[in-house]
């Protein structure tokens, strides 16, 4: 089987409803089928119904190259639609929440990412009954109803893999990273063996690190594995072979002429995304009129401020541990694990904020939790 095979629709139409919203899987353990959403927090909750798990056939793929990629365009392109512009789980603080600032530019670092999709198909909640201590809640408690189910719930999730393989060169400051790409605009990151630098080039970069990087959600085959083994790949922009040759056994592997497609086997996929629908539209009406929402729509506010910090250290985690990776001066490398050491803290704290307010504990305690965690960032 070769790539061009399985970057067409080979059979049949993945089923969805007209009035489905689609979401992107973080992992946070909540966003499974059957589960109760939230819509106008983007958010799981509890599963109140019981159903079966049918499969609904049709693979696609897709192959795209994301030049000077960023996270929002990432997240808004993989999802297929967006509601209200949200299209996180709020407090969302997992390795997929973060693997959106790998693959994409930050505020220091440029990036061009390829994009490798495939879709095996997905799965639907069929035969839905409201679970039986739900039943005995409407009757006593509503409101309680409401906040524990959501307004829908995760009918559909789709099964796949996605790999990027990312490149990118990394600023030792704002400023650096700013000329670049005003004087140079550079889109494209992957270069070849007879690269050739310009002097404006070279003069943009002297200081910059280049990188290769693979991140998936599924498709871990176990060739892939071992071609990226040693995680990523860091080269000083003057001798670039390194990184040239390992995007070349990536490509070699992952594209027409590899293996990749025949190795790849169900065990190798993840879920992708999921699409919910409201109780109303599936006709589970008691659900549906279960009181009014008593979930404060001020979490929204409060996970986005979370979020902004969360993508300051994780950028900086990511360009600290570029500049030690290549530097060959002891100091040096000892001061930036020393900061690296102190932004992985931080990381620490601010995740332990959003699962702690992930839980829906109050707004006031959830806004106490998130301070206390940037309050630690310097």
């Amino acid at each position: 089987m070769h790539l061009r095979i399985i970057l067409i629709v080979l059979c049949g139409l993945l089923s969805f409803y007209a009035n489905a919203h689609t979401y992107y899987f973080l992992n946070t353990e909540q966003e499974q089928l059957g589960q109760g959403f939230e819509q106008k927090l983007g958010m799981p909750l509890e599963s109140c119904l019981n159903g079966q798990w049918q499969f609904q056939g049709g693979s696609m793929g897709d192959l795209a190259y994301r030049g000077d990629f960023d996270s929002d365009t990432m997240l808004n392109t993989i999802t297929g639609s967006v509601k209200g512009g949200i299209n996180l789980v709020i407090f969302g603080g997992s390795a997929k929440f973060s693997m959106r600032r790998k693959v994409t530019k930050n505020r220091n670092s440029a990036a061009s990412a390829v994009e490798l999709t495939y879709e095996k198909g997905s799965y639907n909640f069929e035969n839905r009954t409201t679970k039986m201590a739900i039943q005995e809640l409407l009757n006593k408690a509503p409101n309680q109803v409401r906040s524990r189910c959501g307004d829908s719930f995760i009918h559909n999730i789709k099964l796949g893999s996605r790999i990027y393989v990312t490149a990118k060169l990394h600023f030792r400051d704002r400023t650096k990273y700013e000329w670049f790409q005003t004087k140079i605009k550079v889109k494209f990151l992957f270069f070849s063996k007879t690269f050739t630098k310009t002097k404006a080039f070279q003069e943009a970069t002297k200081d910059a690190v280049y990188t290769i990087q693979v991140n998936t959600d599924g498709g871990m085959t176990p060739e892939l594995a071992r071609l990226s083994k040693n995680g990523t790949m860091h080269c000083k922009t003057d001798n670039l072979t390194s990184c040239i040759t390992y995007a070349d056994n990536l490509f070699s592997y992952l594209f027409d002429g590899g293996t990749y497609v025949d190795d790849l086997k169900d065990e190798h996929l993840n879920i992708l995304k999921y699409e919910v629908e409201s109780y109303e539209d599936s006709g589970h009406y008691d659900l549906a009129y279960a009181g009014q929402a008593a979930i404060s729509e001020r979490y929204i506010a409060l996970s986005a401020r979370l979020r902004s910090y969360q993508d300051l250290v994780y950028d900086e985690i990511e360009r600290l541990s570029a500049f030690k990776a290549v530097s060959e001066e002891p100091l040096e490398i000892e001061q930036l694990a020393a900061r690296i050491t102190a932004r992985n803290t931080q990381r620490i704290g601010l995740e332990q904020a959003g699962k702690y307010c992930a839980t829906l504990p109050g707004t006031t305690l959830c806004e106490s939790q998130i301070e206390s965690a940037i309050a630690n960032i310097d």
